[in-house]
């Protein structure tokens, strides 16, 4: 259940890439509510391992970031604050998404290599180091080193490099879904909400 809830909500959250339209506009709202459908998500993950319960964190801090950018979508502000919200939002942006990324795919590494799943333990690692180039791309993007016309072509190539990323992230999510299982997840919660039943049926005798 909760890696579903975590396929969906990041199929919602558009703005995968830091650059994406929707932090610029009311689309900002449908990557909210797939951050909080990623949220119910980590919830349910939790107790997998520490990276999921650190990824419940980041989602929340991730949807106040959203809330935060609220007011530039809502009122209008002269050019010159918007062009300074622009770049430091981007940067924040960049930073958060890469510290997003890089916490959920060690969050599934580090699950497949505890039951030994080989497969998804190398998807997840070479998509760690797709992170690396990826965000780091960005990075170099921020900087005024290249002409207009590099600047442009760069532009185009990261936005075909995300929808990859985002691919290749959504396959590794995915196969968390379909091949790996917490042997005795589900029997370890059932306990415990039966010993917390058996308390309180003392507790009222």
């Amino acid at each position: 259940m909760g890696f579903g809830l975590v396929i969906i909500g990041y199929l919602s959250v558009i703005g995968f890439l830091p650059d994406s339209f929707i932090y610029y506009s009311w689309g900002i709202y449908i990557a909210v509510a797939g951050g909080l459908i990623m949220l119910a998500g980590f919830c349910s993950l939790q107790e997998y391992n520490i990276y999921f319960k650190i990824m419940k964190y980041i989602t929340i801090v991730y949807i106040l970031i959203l809330l935060g950018f609220t007011p530039f979508v809502i009122l209008k502000f002269n050019e010159e604050l918007i062009i300074s919200f622009t770049l430091i939002s981007k940067i924040i942006r960049i930073c958060f998404m890469f510290v997003f990324h890089f916490f959920l795919l060690t969050g599934i590494m580090s699950l497949a290599k505890e039951i030994d799943n080989t497969k998804v333990e190398k998807k997840a690692k070479k998509n760690i180091y797709f992170t690396y180039i990826f965000f780091g791309a960005f990075v170099l993007e921020l900087f005024d080193i290249f002409d207009s016309s590099f600047i442009i072509n760069m532009q185009i190539i990261l936005f075909l490099a995300g929808l990859v990323y985002f691919i290749i992230t959504l396959s590794t999510i995915y196969s968390c879904y379909m091949r790996i299982t917490y042997e005795g997840h589900d029997e370890e919660i059932d306990a415990k909400y039966d010993k917390i039943k058996q308390n309180k049926k003392k507790r009222k005798r």
